[in-house]
């Protein structure tokens, strides 16, 4: 540090500072001309702590001017109407005054405004004009939004464990597992109604005596029995599906047992 910047730093201190001050840089300056005589390694490690001493005590003078600017006392309430635009909050003339005869925001004694209780103020009694909204109800939303979030993970949870007790209970099959009932049901339907068609087939004939007149008749039995196998198929019973690798070579519809009693009957 050259001389020049000690004394910027030191302008406006006290005596006992600005004596402080000058006895530490006279104090680096001699280390180094002593280590530029003789440079040795303890005239060097002296030269570097007096530095150090030197630049630390630099360092606690302007951090100690930055906060006393900080915290620089506000002239009047038109000054302290400047600071809390500046620092965008919603404020007017008029509202400042009031708030003031309400007693919300009052200078010290010696009539300034200190910056702490102006912030302290417009957090408590100010919107901020990029919100519209008081720093407290800002952070209650906040905290609503919080919960409502919290609130939402712990249904997600809830659904989830519900869905694996559920599952381990035996209450859910694999979607291959439904593939395949649902393909074995289909071929139980097709297999049966093929049946159907071949077993009742002789029936229906001998109900309505080959007479076309009796096709309402023949109709109305038909349905009934489909009616009677569409209901079979729909109740929660145990199927054994057998796919056979070959047909009949032969492309012949097999005999019925109603078919053969027919047949007898007419010899």
């Amino acid at each position: 540090m050259d001389k020049e910047t000690l004394e910027k730093l030191l302008d406006g201190q006290p005596a006992s500072i600005r004596g402080q001050g000058v006895l530490l840089y006279n104090g680096a300056a001699k280390c180094a001309q002593e280590y530029q005589s003789a440079p040795t390694a303890a005239n060097l490690r002296d030269w570097e702590a007096a530095q150090a001493a030197l630049a630390k005590f630099a360092a606690r003078i302007s951090d100690a001017a930055a906060i006393e600017e900080e915290d620089k006392p506000l002239r009047n309430i038109a000054a302290v109407l400047d600071y809390l635009k500046a620092l965008d909050w919603k404020v007017t003339q008029t509202s400042l005054y009031r708030h003031q005869k309400e007693g919300k925001i009052a200078p010290r004694r010696d009539g300034l405004y200190v910056l702490r209780d102006v912030d302290k103020y417009a957090r408590t009694w100010l919107k901020q004009k990029s919100t519209g909204k008081k720093i407290s109800e800002k952070m209650e939303e906040q905290q609503r939004k919080k919960l409502d979030l919290e609130i939402s993970i712990l249904e997600e949870n809830k659904k989830k464990l519900t869905f694996a007790n559920d599952r381990e209970a035996g209450l859910y099959i694999p979607k291959e597992f439904m593939e395949i009932e649902l393909a074995g049901r289909a071929g139980v339907l097709d297999a049966g109604l093929k049946h159907w068609v071949q077993s009742r087939s002789a029936e229906w004939i001998r109900t309505v005596g080959g007479d076309t007149k009796k096709v309402g008749d023949l109709i109305v039995l038909m349905n009934h029995d489909l009616d009677e196998h569409i209901n079979s198929y729909a109740s929660s019973l145990s199927y054994q599906v057998i796919i056979d690798a070959e047909e009949d070579a032969t492309g012949e519809t097999p005999e019925t047992e109603e078919e053969s009693k027919g047949e007898e009957g007419e010899e």
